[in-house]
């Protein structure tokens, strides 16, 4: 933390780790949102001496160890009464926050089956292979129709003002 303040000039934010299942869950709406089918990032192709989680290596350098040892599962399986309060709780996120059109909450999902929000994301990756567009196709969506959807959303918005 005092490298950060003292190089960066600027606060350090410190999070707890939080062992688990990492699980996202895209939004799609603003009027009357729907909450796609829940997606989950597998950590097990990564060497057990790599921290699991999402780093930027994972996402976007190809054929390192993190790149490799993840891959997106959607839906995820997980049971029917943790995929309700979860998606209750990813559409309260999307509120609170005041996000619009599309979204995506990531939760940690604790051995004991307790979810933590980790963040919402109010402008996620949807390139037609990150985790927006896997739930969309899990949903039924294709790439094509889950972008027209994003862009209907916001002409209903626009027309309801």
């Amino acid at each position: 933390m005092r490298y950060i303040q003292t190089e960066f000039q600027q606060p350090a934010l410190v999070e707890q780790y939080i062992i688990g299942r990492e699980l996202n869950v895209a939004v799609l709406g603003s009027v009357h949102p729907q909450v796609l089918p829940i997606s989950e990032i597998d950590f097990s192709g990564m060497p057990d001496t790599m921290h699991k989680i999402v780093s930027y290596e994972a996402k976007w350098m190809h054929g390192t160890p993190s790149y490799e040892g993840t891959r997106g599962v959607c839906p995820a399986k997980i049971s029917t009464r943790q995929e309700a309060a979860i998606k209750r709780t990813a559409l309260a996120c999307f509120h609170l926050i005041g996000c619009r059109d599309y979204a995506r909450v990531d939760f940690r999902l604790t051995p004991q089956g307790v979810p933590y929000v980790l963040e919402v994301n109010p402008n996620p990756d949807i390139s037609d292979d990150a985790g927006f567009a896997r739930s969309a196709r899990a949903a039924g969506y294709t790439f094509p129709e889950a972008i027209g959807k994003i862009v209907e959303s916001a002409l209903e918005r626009w027309n309801t003002k």
